[in-house]
């Protein structure tokens, strides 16, 4: 008994001495609570994550800019150190003094931005202050590439005579190099790699880089300056029905400008008949970032949308899900690799490591390839979509409602 006494005395002295040295306070004030925030978050969430503002800096009933004044993450190390002082002249109640003795501030300016009550940016002044620029657009050009604020869409067309009932046709495709942009070098060799990568995505055999690099060795052309003619034959020597050729416009920063531009075309051709099938252009502007890298792929998805789209190789709804068609036991299924946030099905309750063995109805133990199985599961935006789940061995419904996917 008396030594579980002792021990609640020493508890107390401790976390006496420790409010008296501010080593509490600097703890519970640290900007490590910053860390709790995520996008995308609403203003009642951050409020309940950090807790209300020291200061609302504007408040225009668009944007919100909250101030914070936090320590550094270590800063209770160095209470903890000044703790004989802090105690010795009163602890909390002489806060400034310590501050004044060793002439260390405690505690700095963290800003947070809120457009439409809804998170933006949140950090230093200095930090986001680009970013902050950002929001503040956003409040008019609403929501941005792949669903952040702050971004302007960028702009795209996609079109061609290639549709749901000749796709088949066009099996195996072949990217050659794009053209770089003026003063960009390897820009060309970057969008051809994002557009060989999303092709493979809608289940599009592609000719490896190295074989098309071989045979234009064989041909004695090389692979950025062949013609029309050259890389048609290349195509068909490599066993593509198509091949895709592209350039790149611009890529970076103009001089006198602070945002990035990144414009871009490509069109996919017939190597038999030499028909264009689909020809897609881009462009798009960014204030947020240095690296037009971001800008470019976001640009290429949203060709490639339109061509998925339109080749009924992908629907024109999103319901936020990556996953990968699995067999077991002779049975195949989607398992579930990815939940997007703040899409469909997160909204639904799905959930990373779920089996999806049906989707409205049709089950998928008896397809035969990716591309029947994606079939089977495409939905088209506003159309609602019922998934036959397994979680943990118990069989469970989901259903949600596809939203329109963005370049459509």
């Amino acid at each position: 008994m008396i030594r579980q006494i002792g021990c609640w005395i020493g508890l107390a002295l401790l976390v006496g001495a420790c409010s008296g040295c501010g080593v509490l306070y600097t703890v519970m004030k640290s900007e490590s609570k910053l860390d709790r925030l995520a996008v995308p978050m609403t203003k009642a969430e951050v409020i309940a994550q950090v807790g209300r503002p020291d200061r609302v800096l504007r408040d225009d009933g668009q944007m919100l800019v909250w101030e914070y004044s936090l320590t550094a993450r270590k800063q209770w190390l160095y209470e903890l150190a000044l703790c004989p002082l802090s105690m010795w002249v009163g602890g909390c109640l002489f806060y400034p003094f310590t501050n004044i003795v060793a002439d260390h501030q405690r505690e700095y300016p963290h800003h947070i931005v809120l457009v439409n009550e809804e998170l933006c940016a949140w950090g230093t002044p200095a930090a986001i202050l680009q970013r902050r620029r950002a929001c503040a657009s956003s409040g008019t050009a609403g929501l941005g590439v792949g669903g952040m604020r702050g971004r302007p869409e960028p702009v795209v067309t996609g079109l061609g005579p290639i549709n749901r009932e000749t796709i088949d046709r066009y099996r195996t495709m072949a990217v050659m190099a794009f053209e770089d942009a003026p003063g960009a070098e390897e820009s060309g060799s970057r969008v051809a790699g994002m557009v060989t990568t999303l092709l493979l995505d809608l289940d599009i055999n592609m000719v490896e880089r190295t074989e098309l690099d071989e045979v234009f060795k064989e041909q004695v052309i090389q692979l950025k300056h062949a013609d029309d003619a050259e890389v048609l034959n290349v195509g068909k020597l490599v066993g593509a029905q198509a091949i895709v050729v592209g350039e790149v416009q611009q890529w970076g920063r103009l001089d006198g400008e602070q945002n990035s531009r990144v414009s871009l075309g490509f069109r996919i051709i017939d190597v038999e008949s030499g028909v264009v099938l689909f020809n897609g252009e881009g462009y798009g502007s960014d204030t947020t970032a240095d690296d037009p890298e971001s800008l470019a792929r976001a640009i290429v998805h949203r060709i490639l949308a339109r061509f998925g789209s339109q080749t009924g190789l992908l629907g024109s709804g999103r319901v936020g899900i990556n996953w990968d068609l699995q067999e077991s036991t002779g049975t195949r299924y989607y398992l579930v690799r990815e939940i997007r946030s703040g899409l469909p099905a997160e909204k639904a309750g799905l959930k990373v490591g779920d089996r999806v063995v049906a989707c409205n109805g049709a089950v998928l133990s008896g397809v035969s390839s990716e591309r029947e199985a994606k079939r089977l599961c495409q939905v088209e935006a506003g159309q609602l979509l019922r998934l036959d789940v397994w979680r943990a061995g118990h069989p469970i419904e989901i259903a949600l409602t596809a939203e329109k996917r963005p370049g459509l």
